[in-house]
């Protein structure tokens, strides 16, 4: 399969190049690949006509490329990349005859994090149907992603969203322990501790690649099975929103107190994605079999 990707020589992007290996790859970026061997093209996400002329004889786009929260400093370059950059990622898809766009969103779109730090879940665990309300410049540029990519689904084009966590690279171990973050990234640390790592998640895009008999729109978060926080998932944040959260699965959270806030269920049923970590304490490990299972 032709396959374009946008941001494949960013840090997500390398592990998804290598879960994709077994197809015609073309990388779209401002800087080359560490992979010497594949077709690169230089394209700002900002110049439609360059996009234009990269799709061709593409077809599937997975639009990985924006500015991520972890360098999110300037609001404004923020929203022009990530949303006018996601419309003109979209619309080169449609004119150059692309069949299927896999975007990358964020569970940013929720908007249950810093940015609102008295704003709870409305329920546990949070799914594709939980409402979403960012305010900060990335959610909004994200959730603004995702709007132009369903109304792209409504044109016709095979439409994708996932929605990873915070993905779990190995440079932020330290960071997810507690830790100073990293001198060279601006990391907020999640609210939720939920998160995904990044094969896991190098996966999902692979499988939404690979979807057979697939039309219209659909949105699918990635989420490892737990958290990384030591303590049980529904008591910490109950206390850190100072209230009852509902619960929609109280066995989940009775037999499994540090399960995920964020449910892996819906990219399980539809795309046969199932998360394969756990957090060690000081690290994500390969959880045991049937791990994800807890997950509903």
């Amino acid at each position: 399969m032709r396959i374009a990707i946008t941001g494949g020589s960013g840090r997500l992007g390398r592990h998804v190049l290598r879960a994709l290996s077994g197809h015609a790859l073309r990388v779209l970026d401002l800087v080359a690949p560490f992979n010497q061997g594949v077709d690169f093209r230089r394209a700002d996400l900002r110049e439609l006509d360059v996009l234009i002329a990269a799709m061709q004889g593409i077809e599937v786009v997975v639009h990985l490329g924006g500015i991520d929260r972890s360098v999110a400093t300037d609001d404004a370059v923020t929203m022009q990349v990530n949303s006018v950059g996601t419309w003109n990622v979209f619309e080169a898809s449609r004119l150059a005859g692309v069949r299927r766009v896999i975007h990358c969103s964020s569970s940013a779109v929720t908007g249950i994090d810093h940015s609102n730090p008295t704003m709870p879940p409305d329920y546990l665990p949070i799914d594709e149907a939980h409402v979403s309300r960012p305010t900060d410049a990335y959610g909004l540029s994200k959730l603004c992603g995702e709007q132009i990519a369903e109304a792209y689904a409504r044109r016709g084009l095979e439409v994708l969203v996932l929605r990873p966590c915070f993905i779990a690279f190995a440079t932020l171990a330290g960071f997810m322990c507690g830790e100073s973050r990293p001198a060279d990234r601006d990391e907020p640390m999640p609210y939720l501790r939920a998160y995904v790592g990044p094969e896991d998640c190098a996966r999902g895009f692979a499988a939404a690649v690979n979807l057979v008999n697939y039309t219209g729109f659909d949105r699918f978060f990635l989420a490892a099975a737990d958290t990384f926080a030591n303590a049980p998932t529904v008591a910490r944040l109950e206390a850190l929103y100072s209230r009852w959260i509902p619960l929609r699965e109280p066995a989940l959270y009775t037999d499994f107190p540090q399960a995920s806030p964020v449910s892996h269920a819906q990219a399980r049923l539809r795309l046969g994605w199932t998360p394969t970590t756990r957090w060690s304490g000081t690290g994500i490990e390969m959880a045991p079999a049937g791990t994800d299972r807890l997950m509903g």
